[in-house]
């Protein structure tokens, strides 16, 4: 069976480089090269955040703004398709189109079906964009119905803080339970949130990704407020990633899958710095068991890709 990380980025985001963020790109032969070297045969793949459908110069004055005449990820799906087509013939990349839950959405799904037997799934990044996954219980949106149609498995990026209004962990669960024939990964580790962890096990279609996990590690170690508060936290000791890990499988078991976030396992902006590598991203899970690690990079991500069989 493959061994996969199921949370990468291909791309470019000029946005977050004007605004002097980083990380801002990867190139799938780069991303081809980490997997190799750490022994992943297979990634889920798909475009940076912010697409070039919206100014970057508007976004660079923290304003989101449609460029005239285009669709968000109205480019970004169809280059990272070919991308993949050329570096990765034989199955190493499984790109997920990127959509935006609430703009211009039958454009979207125009775009997205000429893609369908080249992609694998659909993901979102919702904070970035300023678009609320709320959006997508209203079934008028379609975007759930076109990924049950054609049994496509959805990613969400997820948050905790009361900041962020557009990814909450209690709206992306609560969409998933509206579409319990989509299978759903809700990343980042539910933001270390033991009562939302132990919320999903009841879901059948929901499992979690552990993507930057170093980064959040470090950030509950400080407190930080980007992870859930300490009567809700996971109980570790963050400073032990690898234990962070096991706890959390002990908690949700083989809904549980690893992936690097790659290259976000880093993130740079504005006064915040933290810096990790694929490598030592991998070697956390590494360092777990043989049968963990077979539970996290084998089974379940199978499961969540292709559903029972």
């Amino acid at each position: 069976m493959p061994r996969y990380d199921v949370h990468t980025h291909v791309g470019l985001d000029l946005g977050f480089y004007l605004h002097g963020w980083w990380p801002y790109a990867l190139t799938a032969q780069d991303l081809l090269t980490n997997m190799k070297r750490f022994g992943f045969d297979r990634a889920v793949c798909f475009p940076f955040t912010l697409p070039s459908a919206f100014d970057p110069y508007c976004y660079e004055r923290d304003e989101m703004k449609l460029l005239p005449g285009r669709v968000p990820f109205d480019r970004e799906n169809e280059l990272l398709a070919w991308e993949v087509s050329q570096v990765a013939p034989n199955g190493e990349l499984l790109q997920f189109a990127m959509f935006d839950p609430e703009r211009q959405v039958p454009e979207q799904l125009k775009n997205i079906e000429k893609l369908i037997g080249r992609i694998k799934g659909l993901k979102t990044q919702s904070t970035v964009l300023q678009s609320t996954v709320r959006a997508l219980l209203d079934e008028s949106r379609d975007l759930m119905h076109f990924a049950e149609q054609h049994n496509l498995p959805v990613l969400f990026h997820t948050a905790i803080s009361e900041g962020d209004r557009w990814a909450q962990v209690a709206d992306c669960i609560a969409v998933a339970e509206k579409y319990p024939k989509v299978r759903f990964n809700l990343a980042h580790n539910l933001r270390m949130d033991a009562v939302f962890l132990e919320r999903i096990t009841e879901l059948p279609n929901v499992w979690v990704d552990c993507s930057a996990h170093l980064a959040h590690c470090a950030l509950a170690a400080k407190g930080a407020k980007i992870v859930a508060p300490p009567d809700r936290r996971v109980k570790a000791d963050f400073t032990k990633p690898t234990e962070v890990l096991r706890t959390i499988y002990d908690l949700i078991g083989d809904r549980y899958m690893w992936g690097s976030d790659a290259p976000y396992m880093s993130w740079c902006a504005n006064n915040l710095r933290m810096i990790f590598s694929y490598e030592e991203e991998s070697q956390a899970f590494l360092n777990l068991p043989a049968d963990v690690q077979k539970s996290m990079c084998e089974t379940a991500p199978e499961a969540w890709l292709f559903g029972s069989k």
